[in-house]
């Protein structure tokens, strides 16, 4: 068995290089933007896994006070039994509003996705203090 041979190694022009370094550049200082940006996206994300999770949690319940094993469901969705399994009791499963409304649908039940207005931060309202003038004399 022979060994193969490396890929040529690649060369950049000068021009290239320095358009390399200006990209280094300007990453480095949009670093801190990308890394914010992208610390917000996942808190948003793990905000709306923990929702998706308590809708599941509710369906578990359902299915238990219905008596409805977890092979039954998997029956009526078409999904597998060790997946059912894992979205209702691993708080790290991906569920998706799809899911879920299979899964009501299966348990006789409709699931309602509402889009309301957040309510709005009260305003803080910062007074100066007044400012007395005596009349001194």
């Amino acid at each position: 068995m022979s060994n193969p041979k490396p890929p040529p190694k690649f060369v950049l022009t000068p021009e290239q290089r320095k358009v390399v370094e200006e990209v280094r550049r300007l990453a480095e200082i949009e670093k801190p933007e990308i890394l914010a940006e992208g610390r917000r996206v996942f808190e948003a994300e793990q905000c709306m896994n923990g929702r998706l999770q308590a809708v599941m949690s509710i369906l578990k319940a359902v299915r238990n006070s219905q008596k409805v094993t977890l092979e039954e469901l998997a029956s009526r969705t078409g999904m597998t039994k060790p997946y059912l399994s894992k979205l209702e009791n691993d708080a790290e499963a991906n569920v998706t509003i799809n899911t879920l409304y299979r899964i009501a649908d299966a348990l006789g039940h409709d699931l309602q996705v509402s889009v309301i207005p957040r309510p709005q931060p009260a305003k803080v309202v910062v007074r100066k203090p007044r400012v007395r003038l005596t009349n001194q004399g």
